[in-house]
């Protein structure tokens, strides 16, 4: 399975559990470093994740122990407290919690987009959306011309101008249905989430892929009914999430 890690504020990867374990091995992956891959919730310190050796007969078996997020030491599970998926030791809580009152994000934990911010990535594509629009109609007019000086004195100009509108909106759909598909299939993010700093994952923080996008670009439609309601439920959820979210279980995450 690939892995992503990140060194001097940049993502590198993905690598395979060889080179993974090669970089480890070369002090390059150290305890703080942040790693993730497909399957975890969110990025974490390598020394949350790492492989816990196994103690011999002669040391005894400590049981399952857990790593404090904050300080990465090991303790029992018992002895650290749950703040989400953190787990924090008794002598990093005051200071954890410190940090959560203070509004500072604790590392590696996901940070949802929230309902303005989506709102103005669709904006963004919706720009560019009207740029395609335009260009499909000027190739329209030339490929099906329309009388405009007879329009309203035969049925021929008015069939004409229905074949026209017909043609800018089917190749409209197409186009957003294949945009889409293919920018969060491939990329996790339309041009306008790029622009945000978005991106689209599952649940589990794995990535999309192009049926799920495909799939998530059409239950759009239910979320524009009843007075886009369907988006407004992002303003409101937890993880932010507007009904084709749900529908699909994927999350847009701040980069």
């Amino acid at each position: 399975m690939d892995w992503f890690y990140g060194d001097s504020g940049k993502q590198i990867g993905p690598i395979d559990d060889a080179s993974f374990e090669g970089l480890v091995t070369a002090g390059i992956i150290r305890d703080e470093t942040l790693v993730w891959r497909a399957g975890m919730a969110n990025w974490q310190p390598y020394q949350t994740i790492r492989p816990v050796a196994q103690p011999t007969a002669l040391e005894g078996a400590p049981g399952d122990m857990k790593f404090c997020s904050e300080c990465g030491r090991s303790f029992a599970p018992d002895d650290l407290v749950a703040f989400g998926n953190s787990l924090v030791c008794a002598e990093c809580k005051p200071l954890f919690t410190q940090k959560l009152r203070e509004g500072i994000r604790p590392a590696g934990a996901i940070h949802y987009g929230g309902f303005w911010i989506r709102y103005l990535a669709v904006f963004v594509d919706s720009l560019i959306f009207s740029v395609v629009i335009v260009i499909v109609f000027a190739v329209g007019l030339m490929l099906f011309p329309v009388d405009w000086a007879n329009l309203g004195r035969s049925p021929a100009g008015l069939l004409q101008l229905l074949e026209l509108e017909g043609v800018v909106w089917l190749s409209a759909l197409l186009f957003a249905a294949i945009y889409e598909t293919l920018m969060i299939g491939r990329y996790a993010a339309t041009l306008g989430k790029m622009a945000c700093g978005l991106r689209v994952v599952m649940s589990d923080g794995g990535k999309v892929t192009y049926g799920r996008s495909l799939s998530r670009h059409f239950a759009k439609i239910l979320s524009g009914f009843m007075m886009f309601i369907g988006y407004i439920m992002a303003g409101f959820d937890d993880e932010k999430r507007a009904l084709h979210d749900r529908i699909c279980d994927t999350r847009v995450i701040k980069k």
